[in-house]
């Protein structure tokens, strides 16, 4: 039997799994450890931004750097932000996980305030001191640059990672104008990377005049791996289980999952599992692998397309799209609806703009799903 993760389909990626990743790196390595930019990074679903910054982050403490991973939809709330923020980058600078926890625990242990006290203990009473000396705003101030400011006394430079970064608007309205307030002055010894899966707020949030973090970051596009680094790599790793591929069969693989990093690892995993079973390859070995990846997402599909019951006509839109058809074509619906459903399915991510003035989905078993609800219709 192959091991469980001969081909990754869940959580983080190995550095032998990045596929076509090495330009992008070398680019995001440049930006924002060397010169110091800010940036926004998009791309589709599941497609590989967490591995790839993880990475990154990697990169950065290689060459002397802090690397600091925070994950936006961890926190239930502002202060839960804030203490996620401020636990993150203090770990990262202390060099020990839980750090900033223990700072917590020892100060609570402390009969009275201390008068004097070291640069940790100054840390820890920034945000476990009585409510009455700090306001949740100022906390969350001091969270935010703390990086930008250990960093410089310490003579280092940071990378912050803000992952899921457009759940923050779910937690105050008022959030993202503090994230850009304090951000842009915290930025001699810090940058910061912004990502998420609803791609199209993401590039709302920095690319439109009228949102607070405006130009906080440029914006940056994580392309999928090309056909022809898929397919080596396929054939390569199927050599490696002793399992070689026919002519061909890498190739379709790619081509039925679009060449999308999560659905294509499915893909294979199931083909290579077959044949593992049984010892030896079939004609139809592909085929059946195709259909139990699609079947395999079919629930997770089921309930992105259940979300996609409003605004009203969403769902005609988007079948409207996987079939090719003119999304403002004959019906009832006014063009005011339809934009009002493009824009949605483009704010999570699930359709893009292309070059000939039309759109398609951004995962093509998704689009096959939705083409199969068209027929059912």
């Amino acid at each position: 039997m192959p091991e469980a993760r001969a081909f990754p389909t869940g959580g983080l990626v190995g550095r032998q799994d990045l596929v076509g990743r090495e330009p992008t790196l070398r680019d995001l390595l440049e930006r924002t450890f060397r010169q110091r930019n800010s940036i926004v990074l998009t791309a589709p679903r599941q497609s590989g931004k967490t591995s790839v910054v993880t990475e990154l982050l990697e990169r950065v403490r290689k060459e002397g750097g802090w690397g600091i991973y925070i994950d936006c939809q961890m926190a239930y709330d502002v202060e839960d932000f804030t203490t996620l923020v401020a636990s993150a980058t203090y770990d990262q600078a202390s060099g020990s996980k839980g750090a900033f926890a223990k700072l917590a625990d020892a100060l609570r242990a402390l009969p009275i305030r201390p008068m004097l006290f070291q640069a940790d203990m100054d840390v820890a009473l920034a945000f476990h001191a009585e409510k009455a000396q700090l306001t949740q705003t100022q906390k969350l101030e001091r969270a935010l640059v703390l990086a930008d400011r250990l960093a410089s006394e310490k003579r280092k430079r940071s990378v912050v990672v803000y992952d899921e970064f457009p759940l923050l608007r779910k937690l105050s309205p008022k959030l993202f104008d503090q994230v850009r307030s304090a951000l842009q002055r915290a930025n001699t010894h810090a940058s910061y990377v912004f990502m998420g899966s609803e791609v199209g707020i993401l590039e709302e949030l920095f690319k439109s005049q009228k949102r607070m973090p405006f130009r906080l970051g440029t914006t940056i596009e994580l392309p999928l791996p090309g056909a022809q680094e898929w397919i080596a790599y396929i054939e390569r790793r199927f050599r490696e289980f002793r399992h070689a591929l026919a002519a061909g069969e890498a190739a379709e693989l790619v081509s039925f999952t679009g060449g999308h990093p999560r659905n294509l690892m499915e893909a294979c995993q199931h083909l290579l599992t077959m044949r593992t079973l049984r010892g030896s390859a079939a004609p139809e070995d592909v085929e059946v692998a195709e259909a139990r990846t699609l079947d395999s997402l079919r629930l997770h599909f089921e309930d992105v397309w259940n979300d996609l019951d409003e605004p009203h006509g969403t769902r005609t839109v988007a079948m409207r799209v996987a079939t090719g058809g003119n999304v403002y074509g004959r019906g009832r619906l006014q063009t005011r609806q339809i934009k009002r459903a493009l824009d949605k399915l483009e704010h999570e991510g699930l359709i893009r703009r292309v070059r000939r003035g039309g759109y398609e989905f951004t995962d093509a078993l998704f689009a096959r799903f939705v083409r199969e609800m068209s027929d059912r219709t």
